[in-house]
């Protein structure tokens, strides 16, 4: 299995909030002699996995671009602002 990365997680997370909420309002929706007070709070509960799932797969645009590499025992460390200077 490959390992899990932290740009594997952050992708696969909103997808299980999402598949949770549904398997929730589906369980909900099919459920027989549910009361309404049960319905509701069923309903809500998915419809915020939902919501979360959505809120979580918004693009982080503020979040700064940088890499990091090995070369031999140094790290080099390369972020938006060194990317434009000149490097000799």
């Amino acid at each position: 299995m490959k390992s899990l990365t932290p740009e594997i997680i952050r992708a696969i997370t909103p997808m299980f909030m999402a598949t949770i909420g549904a398997v929730i309002g589906v369980a909900v929706l099919v459920s027989p002699n549910i009361t309404d007070a049960k319905w509701s709070a069923g309903l809500g509960l998915a419809g915020t996995a939902i919501a979360g799932a959505a809120g979580l797969a918004q693009s982080s645009k503020n979040e700064p671009d940088f890499s990091v590499k090995k070369r031999g025992d140094n790290l080099e460390v390369e972020t938006p602002s060194s990317k434009g200077s000149d490097q000799h």
